[in-house]
């Protein structure tokens, strides 16, 4: 499965450059078996990642319902910071982060970029914070 992957990112990247390509021969690459074979085995990949992901909820729920609960709440809460920080939008731009003219990006990839970072900031915050939290309490005991 892992070598298919490697082949068929060395299909996707091995394709030509679609600078200075005659428009045929791009259209001919894009519409070639390299770009789909890539294509349809990380749409695969995703589709049982997504599946497993499910199933291993599914069985943990089973076998040990309170953690896996407090595990499914945690990811929903970091849903919601994600989706709150993106609704908050930022103030970056193409300009302010000075990006060059070839790696200009729309506004709506720097806010989910931006509301990313900024979630895993915090988690990682909180993370820090929980264990900082355990080592007072031990302490006090």
């Amino acid at each position: 499965m892992i070598a298919t992957g490697v082949l068929s990112c060395i299909f996707l990247l091995g394709g030509p450059e679609p600078e200075g390509l005659a428009t045929e021969e791009f259209e001919a690459f894009r519409d070639g078996t390299e770009l789909a074979v890539a294509t349809n085995f990380t749409a695969f990949i995703i589709f049982v990642g997504v599946g497993l992901i499910l199933l291993f909820f599914v069985v943990q729920l089973i076998s040990n319902p309170k953690r896996t609960l407090i595990s499914i709440a945690g990811i929903v809460a970091a849903l919601v910071i994600y989706l709150v920080i993106l609704m908050a939008g930022t103030a970056d731009t193409n300009e302010t982060l000075q990006l060059r003219e070839e790696s200009q990006v729309d506004l709506s990839t720097i806010n989910a970029t931006t509301a990313g970072l900024w979630t895993a900031i915090v988690g990682i915050s909180i993370g820090i914070l929980a264990i900082l939290a355990g080592a007072v309490m031990k302490l006090k005991k």
